[in-house]
């Protein structure tokens, strides 16, 4: 399967996998992400979302950080922006655009949120994006992985089914925001749903359990050894 980090996008191809944007997920990052605004005493008034889809986090931070004045999301798939424009209000809105070709946009924050792993160039993304906010949220999943390395069927649904293209570790997001030009301030791990969810079975109870203890021990071997974790990371 070719995948290209438009393509999917601008045909609905992502649209038709994923109907809903995955909007059920926007609660539980943006709780994340408040948290590390509030303990790094950032306090933007002007948001900006690169790669939005539905709008939902824009629409749930707003409900947790007080001193947000203005959200703007971008994003280049149609199917998406026609639900966010839906959620549009006197703060909120919505374009279907590509911001990295837009000039004198500029915001006090900026989300790039479960984006990075999507884009062909992403170095060059993040080049553009640095110059058109003060500080920065990405979560960018940690794909690569012993369980992954030795799956790499695992991998490979993953470029199916949502479109990643890129792999990451811990270190590995580290040297691209580094290289890129930025300074990353704050980073917390995010577990994957079979760390928090309702266990289905006895089998997945215990899988659970151990994957719960290990990143209790050591959170960034359990990244590595079981994979799913993603990285939420502060930066300017």
């Amino acid at each position: 399967m070719k995948v290209s980090s438009n393509d999917i996008y601008v045909s609905g191809e992502y649209f038709s996998k994923h109907p809903d944007w995955d909007i059920a997920d926007a609660r539980w990052k943006t709780d994340v992400i408040a948290g590390l605004l509030q303990k790094n005493e950032v306090k933007p008034k002007e948001v900006i979302e690169v790669g939005c889809g539905a709008g939902e986090n824009l629409v749930e931070l707003l409900k947790k950080a007080s001193s947000i004045e203005k959200l703007t999301g971008y994003d280049i798939s149609p199917q998406a922006i026609e639900l966010a424009a839906k959620k549009a209000t006197g703060k909120t809105s919505f374009f279907n655009e590509d911001i990295t070709t837009k000039e004198n946009v500029h915001a006090d924050l900026m989300l790039i949120i479960d984006v990075v792993e999507h884009v062909d160039d992403y170095y060059g993304f993040l080049r553009k994006l640095k110059q058109k906010s003060n500080w920065f949220v990405f979560h960018i999943p940690l794909d690569l992985s012993c369980r992954t390395i030795m799956k790499p069927h695992v991998l490979l649904q993953q470029r199916q089914s949502v479109g990643h293209i890129h792999y990451y570790t811990k270190e590995m997001v580290e040297w691209a925001l580094r290289d890129t030009g930025y300074e990353i301030i704050d980073w917390v791990y995010t577990k994957p749903v079979v760390d928090v969810a309702r266990a289905g079975s006895f089998k997945r109870l215990v899988k659970k359990i151990l994957r719960n203890i290990s990143f209790a021990f050591n959170k960034d071997w359990s990244a590595k050894k079981w994979g799913g974790y993603s990285m939420m990371v502060l930066a300017k």
